[in-house]
């Protein structure tokens, strides 16, 4: 059902003097609507409450007071308590009390009582630099949801009003930085776009790229293998034709051009070679751990759901064979998958090791997993063109196919649910199916 709401009333949170305030003004609403005595202090006091609680640890912020439909026709009152910057912006002092989870905020007063005392308790953000929002609802008895209750709204807010002029302007003031703040928001929402945009535009020009060396590649293995033996073979009987001598002198012009048509051939594939040569750039040999690094800053679907990136490495550094560009976006890929399926305030952990048969980085978070579908799909050898329309974790298994690496994907139930993503990365890059030092494959 669309959430339906009516405001009544949006108060500044900026000193202690704001406190007794928003409490009165709570109260005054809620008798206005027929709540009982416990009711209407119950939520006075919780107005209250949460009022010091924003200027305690957040310095400040507003409380947003509305009506809301619930089930069926009833309506309720639901204060909405929003502050104005993360915790800790108030120095050292102040920074030491900040929780370190959401699990940790969840525990802290007012709020551990307010979750279990009314309906509809919402958190979000408070923890990882982010500003905090948290509602909750007291359903009114004999409350109904209708035009009468519309009507009663519009004469109950002016009474809330009518104390004070400063209540009006401030209230306007209020609202005036709501639009202010959804306008920084879609400003922050194009610049991710935006973001996103380039991020992709670097991908396709480096796909391309990696297409073209690949390409090259192939080719110069393949000229030297079907060409250049059967010319060093020509011109090696040609030669020894010459050097016996006794040919007439017709036939030995003829033979020295066959000689030189062969070294021309051979000039043809040393320049495949050296192209090939050329185009390698591209692959190099990076740190697999600082590229990590690098996309976790990067990486705003982790900040903008506050969310705590745990990174686990053996040693340091971990070299592998790579087009940097390209396996960023891979694993700035999986990295967002793991935040959109990851709950609010989640833990996501990055793990690299090294072997025997290579580097191998794994991707664990907590919550909801993949579906049988996408693990059947994963667990298929990469095609050579991506399908129309997809991208995430089978964009990544394109890549690392590219990177003769792999992807393998599995659900998890311990510590807690959720899923691994592992990507494996070679020791050697291999031609032909032997392997090749690594020296000789890029040098």
């Amino acid at each position: 059902m669309t959430r339906e709401e009516h405001h009544l009333l949006t108060l500044l949170i900026e000193k202690g003097d704001d406190v007794p305030r928003v409490r009165d003004k709570v109260k005054i609403a809620a008798r206005a609507f027929g709540c009982p005595r416990l009711q209407v202090t119950r939520l006075a006091t919780a107005a209250s409450e949460s009022a010091r609680f924003l200027l305690r640890l957040y310095l400040g912020g507003k409380m947003r007071l509305s009506l809301v439909r619930q089930e069926g026709d009833s309506a309720g009152l639901e204060l909405l308590f929003r502050s104005r910057m993360a915790c800790g912006k108030g120095g050292p002092a102040m920074a030491a009390s900040c929780p370190a989870s959401r699990e940790a905020l969840l525990q802290m007063e007012p709020l551990s009582v307010l979750a279990t005392l009314f309906d509809g308790f919402d958190l979000q953000g408070g923890i990882g630099g982010a500003p905090i929002t948290f509602r909750y609802r007291s359903r009114v008895g004999g409350l109904a949801w209708n035009e009468e209750m519309l009507r009663r709204a519009g004469e109950i807010r002016r009474e809330l009003f009518a104390d004070t002029e400063e209540s009006y302007l401030e209230n306007l003031r209020a609202k005036h930085d709501e639009v202010l703040q959804l306008l920084r928001e879609k400003t922050e929402q194009n610049r991710i776009l935006d973001q996103a945009n380039n991020e992709l535009l670097q991908l396709s020009n480096d796909l391309e790229e990696l297409a073209r060396e690949r390409t090259i590649i192939e080719m110069s293995l393949k000229v030297a293998d079907r060409i250049r033996n059967p010319t060093t073979v020509i011109g090696g009987l040609a030669r020894q034709l010459v050097r016996k001598g006794g040919l007439p002198a017709p036939v030995e012009k003829k033979i020295r051009q066959i000689m030189a048509q062969a070294d021309q051939i051979e000039n043809i594939v040393k320049q495949f070679h050296r192209m090939a040569a050329e185009r390698r750039s591209l692959i190099v040999r990076e740190d697999l751990v600082q590229l990590v690094r690098e996309c976790l800053q990067s990486c705003h679907a982790l900040s903008r759901k506050s969310m705590t990136p745990v990174l686990e490495v053996d040693r340091e550094p971990v070299p592998v064979l790579v087009n940097r560009h390209v396996l960023k976006v891979a694993i700035l890929n999986v990295l967002r998958h793991a935040a959109k399926a990851s709950p609010e305030g989640g833990e996501v952990r990055i793990r690299i090791t090294t072997g025997g048969k290579g580097a191998e980085l794994s991707v664990t978070y907590q919550g909801e997993g993949l579906d049988a579908g996408t693990l059947a799909e994963l667990a298929q050898p990469a095609g050579g063109v991506l399908p129309a329309g997809r991208s995430g974790l089978m964009l990544v298994r394109q890549i690392l196919a590219e990177h003769q690496a792999s992807l393998t994907a599995e659900n998890i139930e311990s510590p807690a649910p959720g899923a691994r993503l592992t990507m494996r990365f070679p020791v050697y890059w291999q031609e032909h199916g032997k392997a090749q030092p690594e020296e000789k494959r890029i040098s």
